[in-house]
């Protein structure tokens, strides 16, 4: 399974060192532009797409739409290296809200 990572430039060389490819965005349209490329195929096939909190924000209706419709690549949110956006409720946090587990 291959993963790709959208984020800032800090971030895509941290996931390089990795031998994880990506790009770095930082505008809506480029996020956008880039989106798209991964999930219409453009990068290979992809079967992680790896974003950070900072990339989702701006197109964040868009992604959950993906996600909601469980098709690949599946879409991993992490925090920056500056750590969570602040009040951004994170998927474990919703997971345990939901069942009342702590994952």
């Amino acid at each position: 399974m291959n993963f790709f990572v959208l984020g800032d430039d800090d971030v895509i060389l941290g996931f390089k060192f990795a031998g994880i490819d990506g790009k770095a965005v930082y505008s809506k349209e480029e996020i956008e532009k880039e989106f798209d490329s991964v999930i219409k195929g453009e990068y290979g096939e992809i079967g992680v797409l790896i974003l950070t909190e900072k990339t989702v924000k701006p197109i964040e209706d868009r992604v959950n739409e993906w996600q909601q419709k469980a098709l690949y690549p599946l879409i991993v949110e992490i925090p920056d290296l500056y750590g969570h956006i602040e009040g951004r409720v994170t998927m474990l946090d919703s997971i345990k809200r939901a069942i009342g587990i702590s994952v």
